[in-house]
């Protein structure tokens, strides 16, 4: 499993810059029977927010992991983050971008540079979501100010995909055998209001204080990380976005949008961000489509996987 896309890919918010983020990306590893995945994204300042600084940040990225005394040959990786600063002023956005750049910087840099072991993943990446809330509160202590993020990443090898969350942006798992499932938590007054059954499921979309989070990046010198590990088969789809997609799409529509017989995830992505504009477009929309299937294509020793990208209509 690989993906390919420019390393050099920006993080950004900007609407402009749109059509190089929304790229539809096949990657296959051909050493033996293996997973490809096809990735799109799209992201949109909304409605309500079209004349202010965009607060979200996402980025998909990948890279080769040293070979490893269990591994006789190099391990390619996956990398997808959405963040949804706050603070005003800009200082949202340079809090979305900071954290994410805090963070690929640091699982990009141990990954390509150590040999790093299965087990070590998930722990690598809840310290790289703990060392980007370092840089944003250090960065709070220098100018004297208030901004957070929260943070959803997803890396992924082999066939696993491990998960770091804080805050109530969103990962989920589309799988045609359950349907749709949200694998992380919200870090919401509201979600745990709903949690202990004080209030209903439908309240995290309607109460006055849905958007009041309890846990964010840069608030403290430490944090907790949510972190969970989700196995990959063929047909799964992962989505990570940022509230202003779920609080405005209910997940029926988000499966819909999902499972619609259209092959291009970044057609898919763009549909997702369409419809939180319809629902009312009150935030940012930041989406990242992950579509999983197989492949069978068997190289001969020595040969390096091919990839295969096309850009997005």
């Amino acid at each position: 499993m690989l993906i390919q896309l420019d390393n050099n890919l920006p993080i950004t918010t900007h609407h402009a810059l749109l059509p190089k983020l929304a790229k539809a990306v096949e990657v296959v590893d051909t050493r033996q029977p293996a997973l490809v995945l096809q990735v799109g994204s799209a992201l949109d300042p909304g409605i309500e927010r079209k004349q202010r600084p965009n607060e979200d940040a996402l980025f998909v990225t990948h890279g080769v992991m040293p070979s490893t005394p269990a591994s006789t040959s190099p391990k390619p990786f996956a990398l997808f983050m959405v963040a949804d600063g706050m603070g005003g002023q800009g200082h949202g956005q340079e809090a979305s971008q900071l954290a994410v750049g805090s963070l690929v910087e640091y699982i990009c840099g141990s990954l390509c540079s150590k040999r790093v072991t299965r087990e070590a993943l998930l722990p690598l990446l809840i310290e790289g979501v703990k060392s980007a809330n370092r840089v944003v509160h250090q960065r709070n202590q220098e100018e004297r100010t208030e901004m957070g993020t929260t943070m959803t990443a997803t890396l992924v090898v082999d066939t696993t995909a491990y998960v770091a969350h804080v805050g109530d942006s969103r990962l989920y798992l589309y799988r045609p055998t359950k349907g749709l499932s949200q694998i992380t938590q919200d870090h919401s007054m509201v979600a745990a209001l709903v949690a202990a059954g004080v209030n209903q499921p439908e309240d995290i979309y309607t109460h006055p204080l849905r958007n009041l989070i309890y846990r964010f990046l840069g608030e403290k010198s430490t944090v907790d990380v949510d972190a969970s590990t989700v196995p990959l088969a063929a047909s799964d789809i992962l989505l990570l976005c940022s509230d202003g997609l779920w609080e405005m799409v209910r997940d029926r529509q988000i499966a819909s949008i999902l499972t619609a017989p259209v092959s291009d995830p970044s057609r898919k992505a763009h549909a997702l961000v369409q419809a939180a504009l319809a629902g009312g477009g009150v935030d940012n929309v930041s989406v990242i489509v992950v579509q999983v299937s197989t492949d069978v294509t068997v190289c001969a020793p020595g040969q390096r996987p091919s990839i295969h990208s096309g850009q997005s209509r």
